[in-house]
């Protein structure tokens, strides 16, 4: 009978960040042990516990802040407008706005993208979804994105090319883990061209009681920058997601970005985010 472990992804994907933790690693490890089982088919699939899921996450981006490390704030309100066109594919427009505290700066960031939904392989009962980017097995999404200064005297500008690639898989408990890689293609004025490689896992579960309906979540990502060839950057970030209506999504979230190539190297993002869809 073959065994096939929910666990191995949470803990190997992050081993190149984790390379010099091991004890790190070893207690990640220990936390996502996986002694809740079921039998589909032929093959025993193990789930971790509830608990050590939830502490796996949290520990990835946890165990690299120092105890008294410099950071700068941030206030990151956004707005996304979707416009849907058929049931596989929608048009995107990103709006984001940066205040940072340190630097007295306002960045803005304005983006279009197109999403496709793929055909679901091996979850034949996700195909009638209404919510079908939310529940697809695998979403592709490429698009442009625009980043510049609103802040006389800071010229910084860039452009990007993004493409990514999501999937999505039930667990136990009504959650739904999804992981996504991205690749952006960076036109930095003044600079060379360069890439950013980012790998996110995102956990999150529709909780409904009474008159309240919302989607928490919490993700982990980490950053391989081409113009140093190694990881630079960890993000984490936990949220949810309050519907107001059926084309209306208020997102409040929390970020901490950990960064070696920064200055400071730590970032506290306070979010808020519209989105609408049409």
């Amino acid at each position: 009978m073959q065994t096939v472990s929910v666990c191995k992804p949470l803990v190997g994907a992050r081993r190149a960040w984790k390379a010099d933790q091991q004890p790190v690693c070893g207690l990640i490890s220990n936390l996502c042990e996986c002694p809740h089982t079921e039998r589909l088919g032929e093959s025993r699939v193990e789930y971790p516990t509830l608990g050590s899921l939830v502490l796996c996450f949290l520990s990835v981006g946890q165990w690299i802040i120092p105890a008294a490390a410099q950071s700068t704030d941030e206030f990151r309100p956004e707005l996304g407008i979707y416009i849907q066109q058929g049931p596989a594919l929608r048009v995107e427009l990103i709006d984001f706005f940066i205040a940072n505290e340190s630097k007295h700066d306002w960045q803005g960031d304005f983006g279009f993208f197109i999403q496709i939904a793929l055909k679901p392989v091996f979850r034949s009962e996700l195909r009638n979804d209404p919510d079908v980017f939310r529940n697809k097995y695998l979403t592709l999404r490429t698009g442009f994105r625009c980043d510049t200064s609103l802040t006389s005297g800071h010229g910084v500008s860039e452009n990007r090319g993004i493409l990514e690639l999501t999937s999505r898989f039930r667990l136990p408990w009504q959650l739904v883990i999804s992981e996504r890689n991205r690749g952006d293609f960076r036109f930095i004025k003044d600079q060379p061209f360069s890439a950013l490689y980012r790998n996110r896992l995102r956990l999150e579960r529709d909780v409904r009681h009474g008159w309240l309906s919302c989607t928490p979540y919490v993700y982990d990502e980490i950053v391989y920058d081409t113009r140093y060839d190694r990881w630079t950057s960890n993000r984490y970030a936990l949220g949810a997601q309050f519907p107001v209506g059926q084309h209306v999504v208020l997102e409040p979230y929390y970020l901490r970005q950990n960064s070696s190539r920064s200055n400071p190297p730590h970032t506290n993002g306070f979010g808020f985010k519209l989105n609408l869809y049409l």
